[in-house]
């Protein structure tokens, strides 16, 4: 804590004089009783104090919600309480923001005055983008009745402390298509399971368990009870992460790239979680990954394990460093940019067979795939309908950056949804996540699409 003194009385130094002086000089015991104003206002000044804020105020912050999606509005509120038996006349204070988190809406500072148990709520809006941020100490000042005496300090804060853009995902809808292990799929074969499927003869070796006795006592032959076999799928999950994915419907927001990483990572994650075999192809990673293939394009195959786990990891964020890095420049493109005449040209546009074919040797053959890509070109549908056609049961999830107000994006967002509509034409699934929202109702409004 940091306490000062400020001169603020000057001019009633100066009246105590005069007023002494000129009542000295003609005998006047009026002005002389009128010097006593301004001297004791100079005595209050010299005795007054102002309190230890981090002994007087109690700070709380609260952050909603605490793991947002990126570019998702967070609630920031602080609270600051008067705990003394006193009035804190002018209390100042600035909660310390975060670097790279803009505010949007309210501001981060205030002056008020508290009584005795009094509480102030400071609140303003920020847009997080993939990351953690760090809440600092707020900054709080304050000064006594007569604004002489001051007392600055940055108290210790309960509550939340960071912002971590991550949520978890509850389940991600899938094809049937599977391999025979343990998870969450029904097939339409026979065995051990949850879910009644058929009943046979009763064969030696059969568990007691599985015994219909409710068939035996009323034959009094034995059958043995199947249940719908659960296993789980092989999934590749495709992360676009190239250049033409760089752009944001407006300043401030995450772009393309770093949402189109982010729902492959919790994805991936949600898959996992409940026993499929996930793996990962990244588009647009220049540099070598440990544990990665890195072709291009980088690939992980599909498994179980955190080994697996933590590879796939390495490919989202190195997707999602690239996006933030594009995104912090003065080169940041906005989706009306991106309909410029060649700029949607790349590696999978000039050939999306050729992409499609060399997919294949890598991807195992009974693999489904799930495209994460803001679809903001036609490289990557065209990519997609290739890889259907191929035989591989293919998903796209898209988060939308092109919502923003300028006619350009405008413009690209007509574009952006006339791609979508043609891969629902050819029967690919299509999850359009409006990233206003969290991605798992973007998930679950699309489960009626997916599952067939």
């Amino acid at each position: 804590m940091r306490r000062g003194r400020v001169s603020r009385w000057h001019s009633g130094v100066v009246a105590s004089i005069v007023l002494v002086a000129t009542g000295a000089f003609l005998g006047i015991q009026s002005l002389l009783l009128a010097s006593i104003v301004p001297v004791t206002y100079l005595g209050y000044a010299a005795l007054s104090s102002a309190p230890d804020p981090e002994t007087t105020l109690t700070v709380e912050r609260d952050c909603t919600p605490r793991m947002p999606l990126p570019g998702e509005r967070v609630e920031v509120t602080l609270t600051v309480e008067n705990d003394s038996s006193r009035t804190l006349p002018d209390v100042r204070i600035a909660d310390h923001v975060p670097d790279g988190l803009e505010v949007v809406e309210g501001s981060p500072e205030r002056a008020v005055t508290l009584r005795a148990g009094d509480r102030t709520e400071l609140t303003y809006a920020v847009r997080p983008q993939r990351g953690t941020y760090a809440f600092d100490a707020p900054w709080i000042r304050l000064r006594s009745l007569s604004a002489t005496a001051v007392a600055t300090a940055s108290p210790t804060v309960r509550g939340d402390d960071a912002l971590e853009c991550t949520i978890p995902l509850n389940g991600f809808p899938i094809d049937r298509q599977t391999i025979p292990l343990a998870g969450t799929v029904a097939s339409d074969s026979g065995g051990p399971g949850y879910e009644f499927h058929s009943t046979r003869e009763y064969q030696q070796g059969d568990p007691l368990s599985r015994v219909d006795w409710r068939r035996y006592a009323r034959t009094g032959e034995l059958g043995t009870v199947l249940y719908r076999e659960q296993e789980s799928a092989k999934i590749v999950v495709i992360v676009d992460g190239r250049a033409v994915t760089q752009v944001t419907p407006e300043p401030g927001r995450p772009d393309g790239t770093t949402l189109a990483a982010y729902t492959g990572i919790v994805t991936s994650s949600a898959l996992a979680d409940v026993g499929h075999s996930v793996g990962m192809i990244g588009f647009g990673i220049e540099g070598e990954i440990p544990g990665v293939y890195t072709g291009p394009p980088a690939y992980v195959e599909p498994g179980a394990g955190a080994d697996v786990g933590g590879r796939i990891s390495r490919v989202c964020d190195a997707i999602a460093a690239r996006g933030s890095d594009g995104a912090s420049s003065d080169d940041a493109r906005t989706p009306s940019r991106t309909n410029q005449p060649g700029h949607n040209r790349s590696a999978l546009r000039s050939d999306s067979g050729k992409a499609a074919a060399h997919l294949e040797t890598l991807l195992p053959g009974d693999a489904q795939l799930v495209v994460c890509t803001p679809a903001v070109d036609d490289a990557i549908v065209d990519l997609a309908i290739a890889l259907r056609r191929r035989g591989f049961r293919t998903t796209m999830v898209s988060p939308d950056v092109t919502d923003g107000d300028e006619v350009g994006a405008r413009l690209a967002g007509v574009e952006r949804h006339a791609r979508l509509e043609r891969l629902r034409r050819l029967e690919v699934p299509v999850v359009d996540w409006n990233t206003s929202e969290p991605l798992v109702t973007a998930l679950s409004q699309g489960l009626g699409e997916v599952i067939r």
